[in-house]
């Protein structure tokens, strides 16, 4: 067995079951080691798009995406999509091949400093030189990404390392890690959640990446705590319940940016906290610079990420464990069985509980009737008065209602996403993103993915791919501008392959719309090479082998919608739209 059979063997192990890649020259030891498995390979048609799917892959699925290229071209054209999950804080296992060493740096074909390249994009970036470090240095990449920061981990391996044979018996080496972790603080923030009388919770998309979603679930509703979300936490509970907020931020909703401001303690888990997510207020663009400071006070800040806090108590840790810590502190407190000294002889004992994410702890959260756990002196109008603070959907979006033609895009994507609430849906990068996150409310059994922070054109189709993999049994759905298709249009032979049951709304305007509104608010401008001449849409999904209809009127997006309910393999619904702008923040001062 040589090292890439090894490698392959323990992805396998690891209960990997799709690699999204493009075969090439260096990375072939690799691909003839995945032959032999039970891994199934998908052939993406770029290596951008193979970055991507394994991207959707993940976020769907709660697990690692593993995506592979060949050196070169083929590992630079992956950057894209690792880029965007490494911003996203989305777990990938990037394997990349590099020329044999005794050729490194001496101009051979398709050599390139592979490390350096993906070091500003990556979590850890390794490059074993021989097979035995490989493996090891493999399994500890794979630990990393099942219990430390999350984030893409780069895996680079020369040609003549994968063919390496002299592997001895480190295939049986065991390999740990263990994160440096930071909860000195945690008694603190239990004791500022318990005081809270007006508590808000913000959930980002690390949630999902937690191994506590149900409990965290469960938890909310013991307690009876509202909860808003950052564009990437969408999907945590269902849209009609009364805790769900909606989303927090200039896109966000009336009562979730009411709670913010109003709230007297605001405790965030998994979210990085942007501008975006910040700027209640709504400020314009150049008012938005001390955002992070005024709300800071009242902000406890939990991530597994220690480069993002915003709060001013900070928790760099994992949610699961951290609560883990509150629980066992709740139990001490509440029982008649200890005194205060033996309380306070426990907080360190608690304080040093390691738990990973595969740990079978006797911590568990447990729940009772007898306590609301953490929050216990929640003023009792509080989310009433949230909700005195609720704006008519109207009011929000106007036109969400207008049928006529062409179509209004806020009306189309309405009318998409109020059908498909349980589904997975999978949002492009362009004007109509404005409209998707302003009206997307998926229910706890579906999810909204889209890259909130590098946001790429072209991001939905292969992102696509991956997220129906992940959850067959649910529906995927895809929405997308005449832009953002073309970036990435490859992949759609990619879904006809293999049959994906995608259904994908292109809205077309035939323009680059949000930069023809920039190019107008900011510069005082005409439209500049953003007029789109586009191609038959129609002879080209049927080039691919993929089902096409025409939508023009609201009686055809009914019939679309309701079509798109039950197909069993891909259909594009070309959806014409109108060239309508959408809201943005003002400058104060025009450029020019």
């Amino acid at each position: 067995m040589n090292t890439a059979e090894a490698l392959v063997k323990i992805l396998e192990e690891n209960g990997v079951k799709y690699v999204f890649g493009h075969p090439g020259e260096q990375i072939l030891p690799f691909y003839y080691g995945l032959s032999k498995s039970k891994i199934k390979h998908i052939l993406c048609r770029n290596e951008q798009g193979a970055g991507i799917a394994a991207d959707g892959y993940s976020r769907s699925s709660g697990k690692f995406g593993v995506c592979v290229s060949t050196a070169g071209p083929g590992a630079i054209n992956l950057i894209q999509g690792v880029a965007t999950a490494y911003r996203d804080s989305i777990p990938l296992l990037v394997i990349t091949s590099d020329v044999s060493q005794d050729v490194k740096g001496l101009g051979t074909f398709q050599d390139f400093d592979l490390n350096s390249l993906f070091k500003p994009t990556v979590v850890k970036s390794f490059n074993p030189h021989n097979g035995k470090k490989a493996i090891v240095d493999f399994k500890e990449a794979i630990e990393r990404l099942l219990n430390g920061p999350t984030g893409p981990i780069h895996f680079n391996v020369p040609k003549d390392v994968f063919l390496d044979e002299n592997l001895g018996d480190v295939l049986n080496k065991v390999v740990t890690y263990s994160p440096n972790y930071d909860y000195s603080r945690f008694e603190e923030v239990f004791n500022k959640l318990t005081e809270s009388k007006r508590p808000l919770i913000i959930v980002g998309g690390g949630i999902f990446f937690s191994n506590y979603l149900t409990e965290f679930k469960e938890f909310l509703h013991k307690n009876n705590v509202p909860m808003a979300y950052t564009y990437n936490g969408k999907g945590v509970i269902n849209s009609d319940d009364k805790l769900n907020l909606g989303m927090v931020g200039v896109r966000g909703s009336s009562i979730a940016n009411y709670a913010f401001k109003n709230s007297d303690c605001i405790l965030v888990l998994g979210a990085k906290l942007s501008d975006r997510s910040l700027n209640v207020n709504k400020l314009s663009l150049t008012n938005i610079h001390n955002i992070f400071n005024d709300y800071k006070h009242k902000i406890i800040h939990v991530n597994n990420e220690n480069n993002s806090f915003k709060g001013k108590i900070n928790i760099y840790g994992d949610i699961k464990e951290l609560f883990n810590k509150f629980n066992s502190l709740l139990d001490l407190k509440n029982s008649n069985d200890n005194s205060n000294n033996d309380i306070n002889n426990n907080l360190n004992n608690i304080s040093n509980i390691n738990l990973n994410n595969n740990s079978n702890s006797n911590l568990n959260i447990s729940y009772n009737d007898k306590n609301k756990l953490f929050f216990n002196n929640i003023d009792e109008n509080w989310l009433d008065e949230i909700y005195l603070n609720d704006e008519d959907i109207e009011n929000c979006v106007p036109g969400i209602y207008d049928s006529t033609s062409p179509l209004k895009p806020q009306h189309v994507i309405y009318h998409i996403l109020n059908q498909n609430k349980i589904s997975i849906t999978v949002n492009d990068a362009g004007s109509h993103t404005t409209w998707a996150a302003i009206l997307s409310n998926p229910n706890e059994s579906g999810r909204f993915l889209a890259s909130g922070t590098i946001a790429p054109m072209g991001y939905a189709i292969p992102a696509a791919i991956g997220a129906n993999l992940a959850q067959k049994d649910k529906k995927t759905i895809v929405i997308v501008g005449d832009g953002g298709i073309q970036m990435n249009i490859q992949e759609l032979a990619t879904i006809a392959e293999n049959n994906l049951p995608i259904a994908i709304f292109l809205l077309n305007n035939q323009q680059l719309g949000i930069i023809r509104q920039w190019e107008h608010l900011f510069f005082e401008m005409d439209n500049y090479e953003v007029d789109l001449s586009n191609p038959n849409f129609e002879l080209l999904s049927k080039s691919y082998g993929i089902e096409y209809q025409l939508v023009k009127t609201s009686e055809d997006l009914k019939i679309a919608i309701e079509h798109s309910k039950s197909i069993l393999s891909p259909v594009i619904y070309e959806i014409i739209v109108d060239k309508e702008d959408i809201p943005l923040p003002k400058p104060d001062i025009p450029i020019n």
